[in-house]
């Protein structure tokens, strides 16, 4: 058995040399096809959330509006102030589509899979989620995907 303190150092290691204080466990999963399953894995989610929902993992929606979905439910689930209502028609101009579209379809999907993940709100991504919903408030949306 390791020395506690050892142990205890490099945890501290992986704590700042990762992204998202442990890098993040995505198990098994390649990277493709997970997001139309029947019933989204957390690791799946967070895998997407992390690189992008993009190609038949976007399910036919705008990567980039995929991008700003996620971003809006997960300041809604990790407590990070937003307005959505502020937010939609900001949305609708960019990338189209109606409020239902976005509202439901977009973060409220997103919304469901977060909050069915109980590890997902990182101080990291608490932190990320404040400059993301300062950028969208002011009517800027990303081109993080083409």
């Amino acid at each position: 058995m390791k020395h506690p303190a050892i142990q205890l150092l490099l945890a501290f290691v992986c704590f700042v040399t990762t992204p998202h204080g442990m890098a993040a466990d995505y198990g098994t999963y390649k990277g493709k096809g997970g997001m139309s399953a029947y019933k989204i894995e957390p690791n799946v989610y967070e895998f997407h959330y992390d690189k992008g929902f993009t190609g038949p993992d976007a399910m036919g929606w705008d990567p980039n509006a995929q991008y700003a979905w996620s971003r809006i439910a997960a300041a809604k689930v990790c407590g990070v102030e937003v307005s959505v209502e502020k937010l939609l028609p900001l949305l609708i101009g960019k990338f189209g589509q109606d409020k239902l579209v976005h509202e439901m379809i977009g973060i409220g999907f997103h919304e469901a899979q977060i909050k069915s993940n109980s590890k997902f709100c990182t101080p990291e991504r608490t932190e990320e989620l404040k400059a993301a919903i300062a950028e969208f408030n002011s009517g800027t949306f990303p081109k993080k995907f083409p």
